[in-house]
């Protein structure tokens, strides 16, 4: 379950930046750099292109690339030169996509919430239960 608060989705005032800072466990490095890639239209950039473009260094913007193409809302392709060797260019999936895969995740989020209330009464007596055998354990 991502860190960031369930209350920065649920509040009124919430917007589809929290959305996916809730459902995709977004750093604000990662949603600067998943909004450059979308705000390219797909272009495809260069890890130079991009530490440039939110002003970080190549390493710290590798790591969080790895993450978004892990995430799968962000795509790296291999590109080779004519004098030898390779370099990586990445862009964002397409917004239909993201649109399809952010809407999944939400659906797979509200059924674990329903499954966990489902199981709210039994679950809640497990828990009480346990903590009444540690305070037992404990006062002996």
């Amino acid at each position: 379950m991502p860190s960031s608060s369930i209350n920065a989705i649920t509040r009124m005032s919430a917007t589809l930046k929290d959305l996916f800072i809730y459902i995709y466990d977004l750093s604000p490095l990662d949603m600067d750099l998943l909004l450059t890639l979308i705000a390219h239209n797909n272009k495809q950039m260069t890890l130079e292109d991009l530490s440039k473009a939110v002003n970080r260094d190549k390493s710290t913007v590798f790591r969080s690339l790895q993450k978004l193409t892990g995430l799968g809302i962000c795509v790296k392709e291999s590109r080779t030169l004519k004098e030898g060797g390779h370099f990586h260019v990445y862009s964002a999936i397409s917004r239909e996509i993201f649109k399809l895969e952010t809407e999944k995740r939400v659906k797979e989020l509200e059924q674990s919430l329903r499954r966990i209330l489902k199981k709210f009464e039994d679950d809640l007596e497990v828990m009480l239960d346990d903590v009444f055998d540690t305070k037992k354990k404990i006062i002996k």
